[in-house]
């Protein structure tokens, strides 16, 4: 194949050698010029340039190689400014003329980039795969993990004091910082912050007496009551700035600000409702962050919470990843079974032959679904109950299918700390949801260079 032969000639010089997985990245762009159009409409969406950019601005190929080297070896956009001067292979990867790029110019383009095109790169890559012969989309499996927002674990009492905390900061933009009121806001903010270091120290314990229980419970809702106290005089001043003053604020802090109000209202009737009046708040009317309002609670069986969001992940025998979701609240693993198979037939253009996964996606309706809507003809669920059965073709597959399934958990494991998805500090849904897809993509071409280097060099067979 001609992209084989291009890679061996890549691998033959030196400085691409120790860096196989950026040749192939260079390979692919070089031959594959509908990946850099995936993102054309996105990078330029709101310039007056013309398509090809003007000549004081990146390229947007320079663009998608940027990001491409900084996810892949995992550097911050800080270092890959630095890199642009003192490392060679990141000036041959960006294809760097005289002009190097700050840091934040990058960034004001990447963020621009959307998921759906991402994982429409993914795809493409795939289907170079599929080309290759290193995957035939016959055995397919499905597993779903949970990737953590940047967030600290959310309590009314945090949730209290970050309201507060950030609505002083919009309210001494507005305020002069030599005027009473300004002193007044730092005051009070200094009260807070001793009443949520007061709360966090009281400690309930089931073994203590109910008289002393009854005490620390009460002090607690004192505590809170005051805290609550002042976050509603914060909000009435937030409405008296929206209707008086908030002109004084730059555009992105009057959202800013009118967006906070909302919250406050949300996280002020929660935290009266369950510390005061002892009631319970139902999950989908609690917010779990101001700054990162898109998080998720997520409860897989008996293990604790875990705010973030929960992803759907479809692999096959050459372990790339044919399929991904980012998903949004926690539907159930059993409503995510259709979707991701539906999608991999319909995009690579295969049949599959066998489907395999957890317990959690089990159900009658989307078995009779593989088999007729899909003309699957392997189905094993792994810890099924109840009369359900596999449908299989022998016993051999039938266990050949179930340790495939078991390398979906490795996959996943490889994905999150080979390109630091545990914890995303990408801002907003969006942007969480392209750096999931940006590490699916380095992913792949990890696993796609893998079976290169092994068909270009193999091993010497032993004895």
């Amino acid at each position: 194949m001609k992209l084989l032969e291009d890679l061996r000639l890549q691998f033959d010089q030196p400085l691409w050698a120790k860096f196989p997985e950026l040749a192939v990245y260079d390979t692919i762009l070089e031959k594959r010029i509908d990946i850099i159009k995936l993102f054309e409409e996105d990078i330029l969406k709101g310039l007056k340039n013309n398509k090809y950019g003007r000549k004081d601005k990146p390229s947007i190929e320079l663009i998608i190689r940027a990001i491409i080297y900084k996810e892949s070896r995992g550097i911050t956009y800080e270092e890959l400014e630095l890199q642009q001067f003192d490392s060679e292979i990141c000036k041959r990867f960006l294809k760097l003329g005289k002009k190097a790029f700050s840091d934040s110019v990058y960034q004001s383009y990447v963020k621009k980039i959307k998921a759906k095109n991402i994982k429409s790169m993914m795809q493409t890559i795939n289907k170079i795969a599929i080309e290759m012969g290193y995957e035939d989309i016959q055995d397919v499996r499905t597993d779903s993990t949970v990737m953590k927002t940047n967030i600290h674990h959310p309590t009314n009492n945090s949730l209290v004091y970050d309201c507060i905390k950030t609505g002083t900061n919009l309210l001494t933009k507005i305020t002069e910082r030599n005027s009473g009121n300004y002193n007044n806001l730092i005051n009070r903010l200094l009260k807070v912050k001793s009443i949520y270091y007061k709360l966090n120290n009281i400690k309930i314990d089931e073994k203590d007496k109910e008289e002393k229980k009854k005490k620390r419970a009460e002090t607690m809702k004192a505590l809170f009551e005051e805290n609550l106290s002042f976050l509603k005089k914060i909000r009435d001043e937030i409405k008296q700035a929206i209707s008086d003053e908030i002109s004084k604020l730059q555009d992105h802090d009057q959202l800013k600000i009118k967006e906070l109000d909302r919250q406050i209202g949300i996280i002020y009737d929660n935290a009266w409702r369950f510390q005061i009046e002892g009631k319970k708040v139902k999950g989908q009317d609690k917010i779990f962050s101001i700054y990162e309002e898109h998080t998720d609670v997520i409860v897989k069986g008996l293990r604790e919470c875990i705010f973030g969001h929960k992803v759907n992940i479809s692999s096959g025998k050459s372990n790339l990843i044919l399929d991904c979701d980012v998903l949004e609240g926690n539907p159930s693993d059993a409503n995510l079974f259709k979707g991701p198979l539906s999608t991999i037939q319909e995009t690579y253009g295969k049949q599959i032959g066998s489907v395999a996964t957890d317990g959690g996606y089990a159900s009658l309706d989307n078995q009779v679904f593989a088999v007729n809507d899909l003309k699957i003809k392997n189905i094993v669920f792994t810890k099924i109950v109840g009369s359900l059965q596999n449908i299989i073709e022998s016993p051999v597959k039938e266990k050949f299918l179930t340790s495939f399934r078991a390398g979906a958990e490795a996959i996943i494991s490889n994905l999150k700390r080979g390109f630091d998805l545990q914890s995303i500090n990408w801002k907003g849904f969006e942007m969480f949801e392209a750096k999931v897809f940006w590490g699916a993509v380095g992913y792949n071409i990890r696993i796609l260079t893998g079976h290169i280097l092994a068909t270009l060099f193999p091993k010497p067979k032993v004895g």
